[in-house]
Order: structure tokens, then sequence, then C-alpha cells
């Protein structure tokens, strides 16, 4: 991956992520067929466009403005997405994307994370490496996405997502291998619903999520069953 140079910050505020701070808050995303850009442009974006060695979660907040639930939910995903496994990544996102889903089942307008996760940072080569091996993921996705407004893509409908995705993200936190890509697919696939009010692929991030649990469950099960099998033969 070649080398990303900083640009000025006044170029970066006149770059694709200027706009996404421009919506009033609580106004719904605006989305579908180019009225907006491609979440993977977004991402790429980001990690190119950043002025500085580090960009905190705090900050990446703030540059999405009153549509970071979508994004946020999206770029806490994408680490498990990568086609290899990393202990320790899992509780890492998989915790701030558990509140920022709890927050949109509440109902709140705006995502807000504890002060204590909108410090943490990471260098913003590991967020561009991010991007690049999950972007292929998400542009597969973006090809079958448009709007499909329905009764599935309204605020009430919204907090049921955030109500699923909290369960989805107790999986992601699940320190196993092959326990927490399914799970972070389902979230994209249903985020990315959001943003662009397609309720296709809200239901198919939702079944894709009830594949990730009978997965996830089937592997913890058999942890457990071995676990107690080898505690059998020590005793």
């Amino acid at each position: 991956m070649s080398e990303l140079k900083p640009l000025p910050v006044a170029d970066v505020r006149a770059s694709v992520l200027g706009t996404l701070s421009s919506q009033p808050p609580g106004e719904p995303p605006v989305g579908g067929n180019g009225r907006h850009v491609p979440v993977s442009v977004l991402m790429a974006e980001l990690a190119a466009a950043w002025p500085k060695p580090r960009i905190s979660l705090g900050e990446m907040i703030h540059a999405f403005g009153s549509r970071g639930y979508g994004i946020l939910m999206i770029l806490f995903a994408l680490p498990n997405l990568l086609p290899i496994y990393i202990p320790g990544w899992s509780p890492i996102f998989g915790i701030p994307l558990g509140i920022v889903c709890l927050q949109l089942a509440l109902g709140l307008r705006e995502p807000k994370l504890p002060r204590f996760l909108t410090e943490r940072s990471m260098r913003r080569e590991d967020l561009a490496m991010i991007v690049e091996k999950s972007s292929p993921w998400i542009r597969r996705i973006e090809r079958f996405i448009r709007p499909r407004p329905s009764v599935l893509t309204g605020w009430k409908a919204d907090r049921i997502v955030g109500a699923y995705g909290v369960f989805l993200a107790c999986l992601v936190i699940v320190p196993l291998p092959f326990t927490n890509g399914p799970p972070s697919l389902a979230l994209a696939i249903m985020a990315m619903g959001l943003l662009e009010e397609d309720s296709r692929a809200i239901v198919v991030g939702a079944l894709v999520g009830l594949f990730a649990t009978a997965l996830s469950f089937a592997i913890i099960g058999g942890l457990f069953w071995v676990v107690v099998r080898a505690i059998g033969f020590v005793v």
C-alpha cells in the first residue's frame, strides 16, 4: 500500500468529509442513487485526507455528524471483516459498536460515546489498512443498495434495528475466530440499509444476522463441550 500523505486542514474541510456534518442534528440520513457519496468512498477519504498521524473515535464521530449512526456502525464493523483474525480486536471495536446500536435503539438523535472511548485513537495508516482490506466487501454490497423506503426504514424501525444490533454486537465481542465476521457483516449491511433507506438491505442484513447467530452459538457450544470433556478427563 502506497504511503498516504496528509492534506492541509483547509483541503480536508473542502473534501467529501466536509459535507458530512452539513445536515442538522436529527435529520434522517440522505441516501440513494448517488444522492450522497458511497460509504466506501467516505471511508477512503477519511483515511487518506486526515491531516494528523492519529485519529480518535471522537474525531470520527465529529467528522460524520448527524449521519453518524450508520457510518459508525460500518466503521466499527470493518475491522472484523478483514480476512484474518487479529486477537484482541473484537472487543475494541465490538464494545463501541454495541454502544452505538444501543443509543440508536433508545432513539438518541446523535451517537455519543464515553470519553474513555472517544479518546482512543489509531494510526492513520492502520485505518487505511482496515479500509483497504474491507472495501471490497463494502463495494460489493453497494452495488445492490438503492432507496426502497417502507415501514422498515422509519425512525421506529431504526430503533428495532438498533436493538438487534446490540445483540449482534455482543456476538462480535466474543473473542473467538469466526464469531466476529458474520455478525459484523450483518451489521454493515443493515447500516447501509439505514443510510440509503433500503428496506431490502435491512432484511438481508437481519437474515445474515440469524445465520451469524446460529454459527456463533455452534462455535461457543462446541468450545464449551470440549472444555467440559477436558475437565472430565482431568477429574
